[in-house]
C-alpha cells in the first residue's frame, strides 16, 4: 500500500510565512500560529527601495553576462548580483546593459504552455526562480529576526507559496523544486511544511477573513474573486457556509466550497505597459525611440506605472515630460500639429484620456471583462452576491468603474475592492491558509486524472498494437486510462481515492504506474491519446513474499 509521508501536525508550526511570487512584483507576510486573533505582518521594508511607496518588491534579477564571468565555460554558475529594487538601480548605471543581464517576468517560464524563449546565459527557469526566492527568503528571515520570531527555531516555520490557478501540475511541481532549491525547506521535510495555494483561492481567504463582517457575508452567499495581477487575471467562485457560531473566541467558522472551475488568462497589468510602450512609439516615432537611452525610456515607463496606471479614471488627461534627447522638430508632423496649447515647447507631451482609453487601457480591460463574463456563465443558477476585486491591477480605478458599470445590479449585487490592501490580498490570504488550512473544504477539479492499467481486450475497439497476453493467459489491452477523477467534479479537500492492482509475482521487482491527466472534456480510453500527458510516476516496490509462486497474483492498493 502506498502511503504519504507522515505530516507534522499544524500546531507544531509556530510561524507561517507566505510568499506571493508574482510576475512583476512579489510580496511576503507572516503570522504566529498561537496568536488569537491572527495578526498578519506584511514585509514592507525592502532593500534599496526608493521614495515611491508600493508594499511589494519588483520581481527583477540581475546576472553578469557571459563575458563578465570568471568561468565562461560554466554559464549555469551565473550568480545573482542584484534583485528587486537593487536590480532596477543597477541597470541605471552607465553601460549596465553591456555588463549585466536584467531578467524580468521569469515566473512565466515555469508555464510550459507559453512557449517561452530560452533564458539568457543558459540559466534554467527553476534556477532563476530559486535564486530570486532565496534572496526574498533571506531578506524576510532577517525582517522576522527583528521581531518576536527570533524566539522560534526555523524548523518550526511553515511556508505557503502562491501559484496561478491555471498552472499545470508540472508548473506547480517546478515551483516546489525551485522553493526547495532556494532553501525554504529540505527535500526530507514533511510535504505539508511547504504548501502551494492558488492565487485567487488565497485572495478568497483574505476576503473571507478580513471583510466578511464588514460586508455582512451570510451563510450560502456566493462570492467571485477576481485577482488581477501583473501577468495574469484569475477568477474563482465560492459558496460561503457558516458551520458554527464560534471557532475561537473571536472568529466565526466559515467554510468555502468551489462552485466553478476557476479560470484565468494572461491579461494583467504588464500588458498595459506593453500597450503604453506602443503608444509612445506611435506618438514619438520609431526614429526618436531608437535614439533614447535605457535610462530615459525607463523614466517614461516609470511615470506610466507609478502615476498614470494607478490614477487613470477614463476622464483626466496626463502630461508626460520628455527626455532631453527628444527634439520637438523630430517628432511626427501630426503630433506637432495636434499640440494647439504649445505643451511641446515646454518639452511636455499631452496624453488625452481618450487615446489612453482606446490604445492602452480598453484592449486589456475588455479582456478582463470578457473573462469575468465567462466565469459568471459557469455559475449554475446565475446567482452571485459579491465580486471582490483584488491584486495590484485590481486597485485600478478605471478597471473598477468598468466592472461596476457592466456587472453591478445586473449579475452581481455588490462589487468590493479593498483598495488599501488590494495588492497584499493574495499574500495575506496565503498566511491565513497556513494558519487555518481547513477553510476551503472542496474544490472543482480542473482536469481529469487516471492511471495506466491493463484491462480486458476488446477486439471491436482496441487496436492489435495494444493487445498483450498475460502469464495466466488473460488477454489485455495495454495503456488503458483508468479514471480517478473527472474534470469539473467536486472533490472534498484531502479526499482519498483508492484503486487495487496486481502484478504477476516474480516477473518484476518494481511496478511502474503512470499518473496521467487531461484537460479534454471527454474521458480518454488510452493514455497516449492527444491531450493526455503523464504528470507523475508511482513506483511500487515488489516485496519478497514467502510461499508465493511464480506468476501468482500479488495485490496492492494505490491511494
Amino acid at each position: 500500500m502506498l502511503r504519504s509521508n507522515p505530516q507534522q501536525p499544524p500546531q507544531d508550526y509556530k510561524v507561517v510565512i507566505a510568499y506571493d511570487f508574482g510576475t512583476t512584483y512579489s510580496g511576503a507576510a507572516y503570522a504566529f500560529t498561537h496568536s488569537t486573533p491572527t495578526e498578519v505582518f506584511d514585509v514592507l521594508n525592502w532593500p534599496q527601495k526608493g521614495g515611491y511607496y508600493f508594499p511589494k518588491v519588483p520581481t527583477l534579477s540581475v546576472y553578469p553576462r557571459h563575458n563578465q564571468q570568471k568561468d565562461t565555460q560554466s554559464p549555469e554558475r551565473s550568480t545573482l548580483t542584484e534583485w528587486g529594487h537593487g536590480a532596477k538601480k543597477a541597470m541605471l548605471k552607465p553601460h549596465a546593459d553591456k555588463r549585466n543581464i536584467l531578467l524580468s517576468r521569469f515566473k512565466l517560464h515555469l508555464d510550459e504552455s507559453l512557449n517561452n524563449t530560452p533564458i539568457e546565459n543558459g540559466l534554467t527557469p527553476v534556477q532563476v526562480v530559486a535564486d530570486y526566492l532565496s534572496a526574498l527568503h533571506q531578506h524576510t528571515l532577517n525582517e522576522l529576526k527583528i521581531g518576536f520570531a527570533n524566539s522560534y527555531h526555523p524548523d518550526t516555520f511553515r511556508y505557503c507559496l502562491t501559484v496561478p490557478a491555471v498552472w499545470s501540475d508540472k508548473a506547480k511541481s517546478l515551483m516546489r523544486q525551485a522553493a526547495i532549491k532556494a532553501g525554504l525547506i529540505l527535500p526530507s521535510d514533511p510535504p505539508d511544511r511547504l504548501v502551494l495555494i492558488s492565487e485567487p483561492e488565497a485572495a478568497a481567504l483574505y476576503c473571507e477573513e478580513t471583510m466578511a463582517d464588514q460586508v455582512q457575508l451570510k451563510d450560502n452567499d456566493r462570492i467571485m474573486i477576481c485577482d488581477a495581477g501583473g501577468g495574469t487575471v484569475d477568477l474563482i467562485v465560492f459558496t460561503v457556509n457558516i458551520v458554527g457560531n464560534i471557532q475561537s473566541s473571536t472568529r466565526k467558522k466559515r467554510q468555502l466550497k468551489e462552485v466553478t472551475k476557476g479560470m484565468g488568462e494572461s491579461c494583467g497589468s504588464v500588458f498595459l505597459d506593453k500597450k503604453f510602450h506602443e503608444l509612445l512609439k506611435t506618438k514619438l516615432g520609431p526614429h526618436v525611440i531608437e535614439k533614447m537611452n535605457l535610462r530615459e525610456m525607463n523614466g517614461l515607463m516609470e511615470y506610466f506605472t507609478e502615476t498614470i496606471k494607478p490614477d487613470f479614471n477614463g476622464v483626466d488627461d496626463f502630461y508626460l515630460e520628455l527626455p532631453r534627447s527628444v527634439k520637438v522638430e523630430e517628432l511626427p508632423e501630426n503630433v506637432r500639429e495636434e499640440d494647439e496649447d504649445g505643451y511641446l515647447d515646454e518639452a511636455i507631451l499631452k496624453l488625452s484620456s481618450q487615446e489612453l482609453k482606446e490604445q492602452v487601457f480598453d484592449p486589456v480591460v475588455n479582456k478582463v471583462l470578457s473573462l469575468i463574463e465567462r466565469q459568471y456563465q459557469q455559475i449554475p443558477d446565475g446567482r452571485l452576491d459579491f465580486l471582490f476585486l483584488v491584486g495590484g491591477f485590481g486597485s485600478s480605478k478605471y478597471l473598477y468603474e468598468r466592472i461596476k458599470n457592466i456587472f453591478q445590479g445586473t449579475k452581481v449585487n455588490h462589487i468590493v475592492c479593498p483598495a488599501e490592501r488590494a495588492a497584499l490580498a493574495v499574500v495575506r490570504g496565503a498566511v491565513y491558509h497556513g494558519v487555518y488550512p481547513q477553510v476551503v473544504v472542496s474544490r472543482i477539479s480542473r482536469r481529469s486524472y487516471g492511471i495506466n492499467l491493463g484491462m480486458d481486450y476488446d477486439a471491436n475497439i482496441d487496436p492489435p498494437s495494444k493487445r498483450a497476453v498475460r502469464p495466466d493467459g488473460r488477454v489485455i489491452c495495454e495503456d488503458r486510462f483508468a479514471l480517478f477523477v473527472k474534470k469539473e467534479n467536486e472533490l472534498p479537500v484531502d479526499y482519498c481515492i483508492e484503486r487495487q492492482g496486481y502484478v504477476y509475482y516474480g516477473t518484476k521487482t518494481v511496478d511502474d504506474i503512470g499518473l496521467y491527466a487531461t484537460e479534454n472534456d471527454s474521458i480518454p480510453r488510452y493514455c497516449d491519446e492527444p491531450g493526455v500527458y503523464r504528470t507523475a510516476t508511482i513506483l511500487v516496490p515488489i516485496p519478497t513474499v514467502p510461499g508465493m509462486n511464480m506468476n501468482d497474483h500479488l495485490y496492492y492498493t494505490i491511494r
